[in-house]
C-alpha cells in the first residue's frame, strides 16, 4: 500500500533569519520542494514574507539577489542560499533554492536509489 504522503512536498512553514549581504532580519517563510528524478537534484522554492519591511530601506531586494536563509531548531540543516527570483502582488519575496534546502526532507526525496 502506498503512502497517502507521497505526492505532498517536503516543506517548511514558519520564521527565518534572512541575510542579504551585511543585513540580518528575521521574516517569516513559506518553503517545499520536492525530488526531482529527471534532474537527479532536489529542487525547492518559497516565499519570504515582510521581508522589505523587515531590512534597512536601500537593501537590494530585486530579481536575481542572493540571500542566506536559516531556519531554527537545533541541529537542523546548514543555511542555504537562495535567489530572488520575483516580488508578487502582496509584496512577498519569491525565491528558488541553489543549494541544499535548510529545513528536513524526508530521505527518499533527495537522493536515487540504487537500482
Amino acid at each position: 500500500m502506498s503512502d497517502p504522503h507521497d505526492d505532498e512536498p517536503d516543506g517548511y512553514r514558519g520564521p527565518a533569519e534572512v541575510t542579504v549581504g551585511e543585513q540580518h532580519a528575521t521574516t517569516e517563510v513559506q518553503l517545499a520542494g520536492a525530488f526531482d528524478p529527471i534532474s537527479g537534484r532536489y529542487r525547492w522554492r518559497g516565499r519570504i514574507r515582510g521581508l522589505a519591511a523587515a531590512l534597512p530601506p536601500g537593501t537590494d531586494l530585486s530579481p536575481g539577489t542572493d540571500l542566506h536563509l536559516t531556519v531554527p531548531g537545533p541541529g537542523g540543516p546548514a543555511p542555504a542560499t537562495v535567489r530572488i527570483s520575483e516580488t508578487d502582488l502582496w509584496g512577498s519575496h519569491m525565491v528558488d533554492g541553489v543549494s541544499a534546502p535548510p529545513y528536513p526532507t524526508r530521505p527518499d526525496d533527495t537522493e536515487l536509489e540504487p537500482g
